[in-house]
């Protein structure tokens, strides 16, 4: 969608391929790559400049589980130019926990290896939009360059997304009992979790339920190997 001059804001803390790509990748084929934190809004108003197309969002964040709330940062982007495009990585949460094209993102992008397949048998990813013009320009680049999931692989998926809802209501409730669990432990110097007041984030704005993966910092003293 991009090309050498264009401008991108990310997400100041993404997973590893995708910072990997923005700055080694996109970076070296003259795409103009900045960073901000976009739980605070107005960083990410800042960040903006006047060769800026894409704004790419994670939320929550990984590893370091950051909140994103996904209508103000669209919102805010789309008041700025409303014909810059703007991306939700939506892999954690899953299409049952949060609907970021509801909530004014352009393109909702998963890793469909994690949750909406979830039986470790697929490796895809899946985007999802609702501009018909934005579609068409994706399609074209798929057929061009080949990005196309095997026939069996999508049949995988697709068994996948039928058990969906009842993987992530589990989901939710291990991770919660996970959270509890380190919490509880002294070992543990912080639990990350955001949901139901455990942890130091609160819950992400407009999801149907809270989160299911824990972050923590445990206390390790080396002295005594060394």
């Amino acid at each position: 969608l991009l090309k050498s001059g264009d401008g991108i804001v990310c997400m100041d803390d993404v997973y590893g391929g995708t910072n990997r790509y923005f700055r080694r990748i996109a970076a070296g084929l003259g795409v103009d790559v900045s960073f901000a934190d976009c739980t605070k809004p107005e960083l990410l108003k800042a960040a903006l400049k006047p060769n800026t197309k894409l704004v790419w969002i994670e939320t929550p964040t990984n590893p370091t589980m950051k909140v994103v709330d996904i209508k103000a940062c669209s919102d805010l982007v789309h008041e700025h130019n409303k014909d810059i495009v703007v991306v939700v990585d939506n892999t954690f949460m899953s299409a049952y926990f949060q609907r970021p094209l509801a909530l004014g993102a352009d393109i909702c992008m998963y890793s469909a290896t994690k949750y909406m397949n979830g039986h470790s048998d697929v490796v895809m990813g899946m985007l999802s939009l609702n501009n018909e013009g934005l579609c068409e320009r994706l399609r074209f680049l798929q057929n061009a360059l080949g990005g196309v999931p095997s026939p069996f692989d999508c049949f995988l998926c697709n068994r996948g997304l039928k058990t969906l809802h009842l993987r992530m209501e589990q989901h939710f409730k291990n991770g919660m009992a996970a959270a509890k669990f380190l919490e509880a432990d002294p070992r543990v110097e912080r639990v990350i979790f955001p949901g139901n007041g455990i942890g130091h984030l609160l819950q992400p704005p407009n999801c149907k339920m809270n989160f299911f993966v824990a972050h923590f910092y445990y206390i390790y003293d080396l002295t005594e190997y060394f």
